[in-house]
């Protein structure tokens, strides 16, 4: 709510989940924290918090005031730009702070209890950019294992002397100071980890001992840690260590496997319903990119069984809801297309044959690069009750048409409807190219995402497969 120049905001420390605060007492204590903002790039900040990010909006003056409920201190992310800046709060404290926008780690005039916190914390991010705590550990060749195990674990041990000479002098509270602690002991597995996934696809596989000792010892049911940013790219990298492996040494690659073992192994290793429901959070944005128009309900069903947070399951089941119509065995909607001389058809004008649909546009590279294949395999099944179809979803009628004539392009040359609702692109949730569909005789979907001519084997399987049913 703007106030003149001045910008209020509350906001009510919840975790991502729901899950309340470990550390929360009866009662809450409001923070204070204002100042300004320097040279601003907009007129407003990010603070993010504990899964939760909020925009502070200040004045053309850039200054701000926000009241924060919360019964215990908490880490603090500040966000303008392309700057960021972490800082820890003191409940029932009002911090005060100038910062700049061209480098928000030069900030001044902090004042309030919080105030050795946030300046601790802003030398150990200095420190990190410093040529005493640079490391390129993830470039292989660079540092042999040992090496880098040497040094990282000297640059971890000098963080802690700067934290114990810090905490002397300001007298910072015990739950800081083991949080920083556990901090640096995370930030090292996960650059072993890093080291480890990087020698590997160099050919190496053998490391020092020291590696699996120190990397074993860290707890992935660290609850306070639960926020962290090292923990949780520690723990998500672990637990894909164990996922890819798992999905290498099976014979079914498609991609949901790999989350499917993932979420197996999560379940498996780690007891926190609040951690699970972080870090299964955390995979999601991958999930939804990679998994394209799979069939998720056998991801689904182990995530029912893997967590109890209802409105993370909710989430993804909207997710999968997205992809029902158009799964394995599902009748197949009736896209709308019409040739070079504008005679429609649709989908199910063709039932009773096998349809091998292919989506491709004139502009695309990696369509073009498949007409070769495509023109080979519709050679192969010429007079089998299989039909080629391609769907262009150019939008320049003329230089599709011109492309056809002058590639020859074998079997139905079509273009998807101009009505966006019987697409083929919009039926079928094509959002990349070439996407290649099957349909069998019954008019049931196969795959919506099946194998490309390049293929080989695997289409000519299919396909014989489905001529034999």
């Amino acid at each position: 709510m703007m106030m003149n120049k001045t910008a209020f905001l509350l906001l009510t420390l919840i975790v991502l989940i729901g899950v309340q605060n470990a550390h929360a007492q009866k009662g809450k204590m409001t923070t204070t924290f204002k100042g300004e903002l320097l040279n601003a790039q907009r007129d407003f900040f990010i603070l993010k918090t504990q899964g939760r990010s909020d925009s502070v909006k200040f004045g053309k003056d850039g200054k701000f005031e926000v009241l924060i409920e919360q019964n215990s201190g908490n880490y603090f992310t500040i966000e303008h730009g392309r700057q960021a800046l972490e800082i820890y709060l003191l409940p029932a404290d009002v911090f005060t702070v100038t910062m700049n926008s061209t480098s928000l780690t030069d900030a001044t005039n902090m004042t309030g209890a919080s105030a050795p916190y946030c300046k601790y914390l802003i030398g150990k991010q200095k420190a990190d950019k410093s040529d005493n705590f640079k490391l390129q550990p993830f470039r292989t060749g660079v540092l042999d294992a040992n090496t880098f195990f040497a040094k990282r674990d000297s640059i971890r041990l000098a963080h802690q002397n700067d934290l114990d000479k810090a905490a002397a002098e300001n007298k910072f509270i015990k739950a800081f100071t083991d949080l920083e602690t556990k901090s640096f002991d995370y930030q090292m597995g996960l650059e072993i980890l890093n080291y480890k996934n990087n020698a590997a696809k160099n050919g190496i596989s053998s490391f020092p001992i020291q590696f699996a000792q120190y990397t074993s010892k860290l707890s992935l049911n660290e609850e306070d840690m639960a926020f962290n940013h090292y923990f949780r790219q520690f723990a998500l990298n672990e637990i894909s260590e164990g996922a890819l492996q798992k999905y290498y040494a099976g014979t079914d690659k498609e991609v949901m496997r790999y989350f499917e073992n993932f979420l197996d192994i999560l379940c498996e290793r780690i007891k926190s319903e609040k951690i699970k429901s972080i870090l299964i959070s955390d995979m999601m944005p991958q999930v939804a990119k990679d998994a394209g128009v799979a069939d998720m309900r056998p991801f689904v069903a182990k995530l029912e069984k893997c967590s109890g947070d209802p409105k993370l399951i909710a989430s993804v089941k909207k997710l999968a809801d997205q992809n029902a119509a158009i799964y394995p065995g599902q009748p197949a909607p009736d896209a709308v297309f019409y040739d070079a001389n504008g005679k429609f058809s649709r989908i199910s004008d063709y039932k009773g044959k096998v349809l091998y649909i292919d989506t491709w546009a004139t502009w695309c590279g990696p369509c073009k690069r498949e007409i070769p294949h495509l023109k080979t395999l519709e050679e192969e099944y010429h007079g089998k009750n299989v039909t080629f179809i391609s769907v262009s979803t150019d939008k320049d009628i003329n230089a599709w048409k011109s492309f056809i004539a002058k590639e020859q392009m074998a079997g139905l040359q079509l273009h998807q409807s101009d009505k966006f609702e019987e697409t083929i692109s919009k039926l079928y949730l094509v959002n990349s190219i070439p996407r290649f569909i099957i349909i069998d005789k019954n008019g049931k979907i196969v795959q919506a995402d099946g194998p490309r001519p390049s293929s080989g084997e695997t289409v000519r399987n299919l396909l014989d497969q489905l001529l034999a049913e």
